[in-house]
């Protein structure tokens, strides 16, 4: 066996991985910015084709356009590091599964000079070939039905074991917390989980408006951070960069008799943007292991709880928004799953992202009544259409920055 085979499997093995790796985020990268979702899906099928090539030891050219190839493919992701660059219109951090892809495609660099000098030195290369490219076409069959297996495997799988299943397993989180969130309309105890009707405070008569679902979205992470202040990452204490927004949410179950109840002990999550369009702790943004701009509290008496955070920022396809979910339980027993979107006026967020460091990402590409999360439907088909209207947060200009509060009305179980 020559000596060169060595490097002939280790480069097949590096690309092949570092191909597995892109197939694996691209699905979830299509949900959060579609630009960067191909990429990954596009150089993630390149990069496990390479084995094909390498392994049947195709023409010496193929060799030069696998390293052309990779490296394209490793200066368009450090362009779409910058923030505001033309692939993704944003930036992106570098974490721990990015040096891993990008060490492996410098791997396969390295392992496929190496192969060149190797066979030019030991002069075995023929004119249009290796060694002999064109044999055992059953092997080549093979070898390619190996490829598209791979590659289907690394698209399809993770989202077939993520399907339906939420953030992974956590430990020592609230009562009730488990390996994820259920169904979008999961009620335990079967009934409807948001109320269209108008209820009326007791003992006052303010009116509370009842509050439609909308989806949870892929970012959901039960970080287990029960705090008012969700502006910090945790990890190094630094508080995210933006105008201040309060926040005060009140969460009310409805009667049969149209009264609104304070809903008392139930735990309320809001998590959102930082000002340039992006999410904490998210993998396929290079976020992970960051908890900024996430955390819950539990409602008072009053139903109350309240929040410091900042004004959120924008990202492609989907106009401003917090997400908000409400649950309660019963010992360590989720009893009731509640969970939507909040949205602030255009107006208001025009006039916010004049200013840094929002205006380094630009004004948002994407108006409410153009959102088609916020002009569609509501998950629990409580209302047809246009139900970001029913989910408005009132704000209010204050020296600092913005005040905001929310009213929600609920079917909880009684």
């Amino acid at each position: 066996m020559r000596k060169s085979v060595f490097l002939y499997l280790a480069a097949a093995a590096t690309t092949a991985i570092a191909g597995i790796l892109h197939l694996t985020l691209g699905p979830n990268s299509l949900g959060f910015n579609i630009n960067n979702g191909v990429l990954f899906i596009v150089g993630g099928i390149a990069q496990v084709f390479w084995i094909i090539p390498i392994l049947r030891r195709w023409s010496i050219r193929w060799i030069y356009i696998g390293i052309g190839g990779t490296l394209v493919f490793f200066a368009i992701w450090a362009i779409t590091r910058m923030p505001g660059n033309p692939i993704t219109g944003r930036g992106g951090g570098v974490n721990t599964m990015a040096i891993l892809v990008e060490s492996f495609q410098f791997a396969f660099v390295g392992l496929a000079i190496a192969i060149i000098i190797y066979e030019r030195r030991l002069q075995r290369l023929e004119k249009n070939t290796i060694t002999g490219s064109v044999k055992n076409k059953r092997g080549v069959l093979i070898l390619t039905g190996i490829v598209v297996a791979i590659i289907l495997a690394g698209l399809f799988v993770p989202m077939f074991l993520n399907q339906g299943n939420g953030p992974p397993p956590r430990t020592g989180g609230p009562p009730g917390q488990s390996g994820g969130p259920p169904g979008q309309f999961e009620n335990p105890q079967g009934t409807t989980t948001a109320t269209r009707q108008t209820c009326k405070l007791t003992p006052s008569l303010i009116e509370v408006e009842g509050a439609p679902q909308q989806t949870e979205g892929p970012y959901f992470v039960d970080e287990m951070l029960e705090r008012s202040d969700i502006r910090s990452d945790p990890s190094i204490g630094m508080l995210e960069d933006g105008i201040p927004l309060d926040m005060r949410i009140n969460v009310y179950d409805v009667n049969d008799g149209g009264d609104c109840i304070p809903l008392k002990n139930a735990h309320v999550d809001i998590w959102h943007a930082n000002s340039q369009g992006l999410y904490s702790d998210i993998l396929q943004i290079g976020t992970l292991g960051k908890k900024y701009l996430r955390g819950y509290q539990v409602t008072d008496d009053n139903g109350t709880v309240r929040f410091t955070t900042i004004y959120p920022g924008w990202y492609e396809g989907r106009a401003i928004h917090i997400h908000i979910k409400v649950r309660t339980f019963e010992g360590t027993e989720k009893t009731f799953e509640w969970t939507s979107q909040l949205y602030m006026e255009d107006s208001i967020s025009a006039q916010v992202h004049e200013q840094s460091p929002y205006s380094n990402h630009g004004q948002p590409d994407v108006m409410n009544l153009d959102d088609g999360i916020y002009a569609g439907p509501s998950t629990d088909m409580m209302l047809q259409s246009n139900t970001g209207k029913h989910l408005m947060l009132d704000l209010a200009k204050t020296e600092q920055g913005y005040f905001g509060k929310f009213d929600v009305g609920l079917d909880a179980i009684r």
